[in-house]
C-alpha cells in the first residue's frame, strides 16, 4: 500500500501541471446593443453604434472620479494612446457627478486628451453585467472580444496581449 502511494506521489511531483493562463484579458464575444446611448463632453447624446466604426480597434475603459484604481490607470491609458496610434482609446464614466466636474478631474490629472463619454445611468455598464470598475473592454467590429476587470497597467505584456486579441 505504501509503495503504491510512494509511486503516486513521485508521479504527481514530476508530472507537469496544466499551466494557468497568464492572460490579462478574458476572451468573450458579445455583440454590442445598438440602442445604447452615451453622452459626450457637451452633454449631447450619441448612440454607441455611431461612435464605434467597423474598421477600428477600440480599448474602452469604465471609470469614475471616486475610484482610486481608475485614477491610477488613467495615465497608462493616455500613454497607450500616445504609443499606439492604431488603437482608439475611449473612457466611459459611470460617475454621478456633473460632466463639468468630471472633465475638470481629467484636466487636473492631465488625462483630458482621452476621448471621454458618460454613462451616468450605467445603461451600457449594466447591460454587460460587469462586476465593478475599473473594467477595460477590447472592441472590434462592434463586438466586445475581451474584457479585463480590475486595474489595467500599460506595459509590453499588456499591449502584446491586446494586439494578439485584435489580430
Amino acid at each position: 500500500m505504501f509503495k503504491s502511494l510512494k509511486y503516486l506521489l513521485i508521479l504527481l511531483i514530476f508530472l507537469p501541471f496544466p499551466s494557468q493562463s497568464n492572460s490579462l484579458f478574458q476572451k468573450i464575444d458579445i455583440k454590442l446593443n445598438n440602442k445604447i446611448v452615451l453622452s459626450d463632453e457637451k452633454n449631447f447624446e450619441k448612440k454607441l453604434y455611431d461612435i464605434l466604426d467597423l474598421r477600428s480597434k477600440y480599448v474602452v475603459n469604465f471609470w469614475a472620479t471616486w475610484c482610486i484604481p481608475c485614477k491610477k490607470e488613467l495615465p497608462d491609458l493616455k500613454k497607450m494612446k500616445i504609443d499606439n496610434k492604431d488603437l482608439k482609446i475611449i473612457i466611459i464614466s459611470i460617475d454621478k457627478k456633473s460632466t463639468k466636474d468630471q472633465l475638470n478631474f481629467l484636466k487636473i490629472n492631465k488625462v483630458d486628451d482621452l476621448t471621454t463619454y458618460f454613462d451616468k445611468n450605467m445603461t451600457f455598464f449594466k447591460s454587460l453585467k460587469l462586476r465593478g470598475i475599473p473594467t477595460t473592454l477590447l472592441i472590434k467590429e462592434r463586438k466586445i472580444i475581451a474584457k479585463k476587470e480590475g486595474i489595467f497597467s500599460y506595459n509590453k505584456n499588456s499591449i502584446d496581449q491586446i494586439n494578439n486579441f485584435f489580430n
